[in-house]
């Protein structure tokens, strides 16, 4: 992204020409971006022997999925919903892996294919695979006793956590699946996501490998994802070709010498910075010598700041340069304080917020009612965890690639609400 003119543009086209003729609020996303970050991981890893597999719960939009699997990814899902879609952009069963979260039998018989992965968080989850006698391969989610997270709710190791198979159970878990007949034919770690330092995910990677001895039918070792993004200004991308480096180092001889294929499973790294949500100004008030700016979206199209207290740096798309990005601020630049809210009868249904929630003024270029606002990073967890609180529609999603744009997701309409219901 860049400022021309003092207009914004994602690509080589305009945010307000995008708003004039697609609407708002729209998601757009920069193809230039995501095949970007595809390379950096694919260039990054390339000495192990690797396989890179796209956590998709991200954002699961058909066009990414198919951009993705062009570029020779695997697809990581969480849920029947996800594998379905998967199936419809074109990855074949074997380049599937189905990650268990207290999945019901309906979920197990919803896979749909034996070559799919079933990777097991738990022993239950076992004994369900047994009794319902499914052919899948099965995979074992560690819980490596070590978690680490851009916040507590994203944590997903360590103690307190609901994902992950201890390492206490862990030689029980494979006598029960050898015993009915299976193979456990990999081993999976993920302990939480947005992480900004390979250390925690280093530490997690031994862990995993000192169990190999253990298990002697394996083909793959997943390390997981978590790779973080920056956020907001002054925060640094996460070092990739360092975590590469010592990953290699730790993991190249042990898995040559067993044909052993490390995956990764990335997704916020990959899509997050190439997504923008656009959003009309609609209202501007002053309450309590506060200036609020009030805005055509909300937590139902990006929740995390509400969630999360997550930041999404904020930019006014209609007026602005590039000191205003995220990546090349200039704090000297003289703007505005506003607290910016959306449009959802909820108090919490506000944008800028300190980590821990609290509501704080945002510093943006002066900005008046019908003025464009662009949420920045947020191609991942953005659409994916929308809702229709409210009754709000979803937003449209755009694809734009270099100075060409196509839809990728229509708006919805209102008789979409009536969808299901007698």
């Amino acid at each position: 992204m860049d400022f021309r003119d003092g207009v914004l543009h994602i690509g080589d086209v305009s945010a307000l020409d995008l708003a004039s003729r697609f609407g708002t609020p729209l998601y757009a996303y920069d193809a230039g971006v995501i095949r970007r970050q595809i390379e950096r991981v694919q260039t990054a890893f390339q000495s192990l022997p690797f396989r890179p597999f796209y956590a998709m719960k991200a954002n699961s939009n058909l066009s990414i999925l198919e951009l993705v699997r062009k570029k020779g990814y695997g697809c990581d899902c969480v849920s029947p919903g996800e594998i379905f879609l998967a199936r419809q952009a074109g990855f074949t069963p074997d380049e599937i892996w189905f990650t268990c979260s207290n999945v019901s039998d309906d979920d197990l018989r919803a896979i749909g294919d034996p070559a799919i992965v079933i990777n097991a968080n738990s022993m239950s989850e076992i004994d369900r695979c047994i009794r319902l006698e499914l052919p899948n391969p099965i995979a074992l989610r560690v819980n490596p006793d070590i978690g680490a997270g851009a916040h507590k709710d994203v944590v997903t190791g360590g103690s307190g956590v609901k994902f992950g198979i201890d390492l206490a159970e862990l030689k029980e878990a494979r006598m029960v699946t050898e015993d009915a007949g299976h193979r456990v034919v990999g081993l999976h770690a993920h302990i939480g996501s947005g992480i900004a330092t390979p250390a925690p995910l280093i530490e997690s990677a031994r862990r995993l490998l000192e169990l190999l001895p253990e298990f002697a039918n394996l083909q793959w070792v997943n390390f997981g994802g978590g790779l973080g993004v920056p956020y907001a200004p002054g925060e640094t991308e996460f070092p990739i070709d360092d975590y590469a480096k010592e990953l290699t180092l730790l993991a190249d001889r042990l898995l040559r010498a067993r044909d052993l294929t490390a995956i990764l499973e990335p997704g916020r790294y990959i899509v997050a910075q190439s997504g923008v949500l656009l959003s009309r100004i609609t209202a501007r008030r002053v309450s309590n010598g506060v200036d609020w700016i009030g805005c055509d979206t909300g937590f139902n199209h990006l929740v995390r700041p509400s969630k999360y207290g997550a930041y999404h740096h904020i930019v006014n798309a209609s007026y602005g340069s590039d000191g205003s990005l995220r990546e090349s601020w200039n704090p000297d630049v003289r703007r505005e304080e506003v607290v910016i809210a959306g449009n959802l009868c909820e108090s919490s249904d506000v944008f800028t917020r300190e980590p821990d929630g609290t509501r704080k003024p945002r510093a943006i270029d002066r900005a008046q009612i019908d003025d464009i606002l662009a949420f920045c990073d947020a191609g991942a967890y953005g659409f994916s965890m929308a809702s229709h609180y409210n009754e709000r529609l979803l937003p449209a999603e755009v694809m734009v690639d270099g100075s060409s744009t196509r839809v990728i997701r229509t708006r919805q309409t209102y008789d979409d609400l009536l969808k299901g219901q007698l």
